[in-house]
């Protein structure tokens, strides 16, 4: 077993920090530039639809258009979502959107005009998100021109000096004139590159500024209601409480599974050779070769049943999880796989990990690393293991056939499971030929990323 360390987990991205606005400044501006003419052609042809179908409604045509114009703004909020998202800011939480497949195709049809989350949508379209955007195109393009003439003003000096030009009509040429550009011109190059950097040095913030106006705007008009995301939070933890009960089940029936055909098996083994062993011993005639040979014969019975005992016991929290925290632990079961473990970790002994996600991330690991030696023919596994944004991050890599699928009543299933009822993820990769990757994030219940790293020490 080997251990290596894992990379660092990245910064929020979200953060007004002079570096982070920099860095977010190619994406600020790929947002930004082309905003004014998507929010003027938005609000161009929401605004063309709806007049068209105010004009119709005399003839019932028009309730049609205007359905279509609402399911319109609703997409086009869908894409400016994305484009903000894709901006660096706070993804915004789409509206859950009504489908019934079932209904009367002329009712699904209409079924916009009785939603206020499309003439929410149509708002934005039609009247927000333009004065918005003119707003921002006209700041950008003042900050923008200042940083052009602060580089322009000195090479076109440089280039032409002081002289200033005059066209001549008699001539039709252009001549020198002894203007007022020679008196001024220092000046005027000095206010140009004072106010040039500082249009440069202020940039970052003023992208960012803009970028988090318009998402602000946004999200009220296009994001989820307050009563939606509790009721989304609702139905999320009845889902993990449910998979939690049927993880805990799935557990429960296979460790009785386990000790029915293993250490029970052979515990009544034991008490037939020891009852026929005491049989022997009372019949004095008995060759005590025999019952001596059955009283050893009883030892290895006992010692079998205690050494699946244990093995059973790796399932639930070990001491050494309990005494020394997780890294340890992982120390031990890579050292006790039959293939060899690399173990790649940025959690150190000290790491600060709340007591149920040790545990839960000692019992991934370990079924993780147990399926790949009976299942995969690998010779070498990796397992890594991170805290990243709030989560711990397990992940374990084999280069064995690959082909690993999802069974009810499987452990990949069972593993969902109990990542579902920790409110955390479970994702495998495994095509045909290999490699399999089973990654699994565990949510830090009331410790954050940072505090775990705090508390945590690269380890090599």
């Amino acid at each position: 077993m080997t251990t290596a360390p894992a990379a660092t987990a990245a910064p929020a991205a979200d953060s007004w920090s002079y570096g982070a606005v920099w860095r977010r400044v190619p994406r600020a501006l790929g947002y930004l530039v082309p905003t004014f003419i998507i929010a003027i052609v938005v609000a161009t042809v929401l605004s063309s639809l709806v007049s068209g179908a105010v004009s119709l409604l005399i003839v019932l045509v028009g309730i049609y258009v205007l359905a279509l114009t609402l399911l319109l703004a609703r997409y086009t909020g869908q894409f400016e979502i994305a484009r903000l998202r894709l901006s660096g800011e706070t993804p915004i939480a789409q509206p859950v959107w009504p489908s019934d497949p079932s209904m009367v195709w002329w009712k699904r049809w209409l079924r916009p005009l009785a939603n206020g989350r499309y003439w929410l949508a149509l708002l934005h379209g039609a009247i927000i998100a333009p004065i918005i955007a003119t707003v921002s195109f006209v700041v950008l393009t003042i900050w923008l021109t200042l940083i052009t003439v602060a580089i322009a003003m000195p090479i076109r000096l440089a280039v032409l000096g002081t002289r200033d030009w005059e066209f001549n009509p008699r001539t039709a040429d252009w001549v020198i004139a002894n203007g007022w550009l020679q008196s001024v011109a220092p000046a005027i190059a000095v206010a140009a590159i004072i106010l040039g950097v500082i249009a440069v040095v202020t940039l970052p913030y003023v992208l960012r500024g803009l970028t988090w106006l318009h998402a602000a705007i946004a999200r009220p008009f296009l994001g989820r209601f307050t009563n939606e995301q509790l009721e989304q939070q609702v139905s999320n933890l009845f889902t993990s409480r449910q998979a939690a009960v049927a993880a805990e089940g799935s557990a429960l029936s296979r460790i009785e599974r386990d000790i029915h055909d293993g250490p029970q098996q052979r515990l009544i083994r034991l008490q037939m050779d020891l009852a026929a062993a005491e049989r022997r011993l009372a019949d004095g005639s008995a060759d005590p070769a025999e019952a001596t040979a059955l009283i050893q014969d009883a030892r290895r019975q006992a010692q079998d049943a205690l050494d699946e005992l244990r093995n059973l016991s790796r399932g639930f929290a070990p001491p050494l999880l309990l005494d020394r925290g997780l890294f340890a632990a992982l120390e031990s079961l890579a050292t006790r796989s039959s293939i060899p473990v690399t173990l790649a970790t940025e959690l150190g002994a000290t790491a600060n990990l709340p007591d149920e996600v040790a545990r839960n991330a000692y019992f991934v690991a370990s079924e993780l690393i147990a399926n790949a030696a009976k299942h995969s023919t690998a010779n070498r596994i990796t397992l890594s293991v991170s805290a990243v944004d709030g989560e711990l991050v397990i992940t374990v890599t084999d280069d064995g056939v690959g082909g690993a699928v999802e069974k009810t009543g499987h452990g990949l299933v069972g593993l969902r499971d109990r990542a579902a009822g920790m409110g955390g993820t479970f994702a495998v990769s495994s095509p045909d030929g290999g490699p399999t990757e089973v990654r699994v994030t565990l949510p830090l219940a009331g410790v954050g990323a940072a505090s775990v790293a705090a508390d945590s020490a690269p380890t090599a």
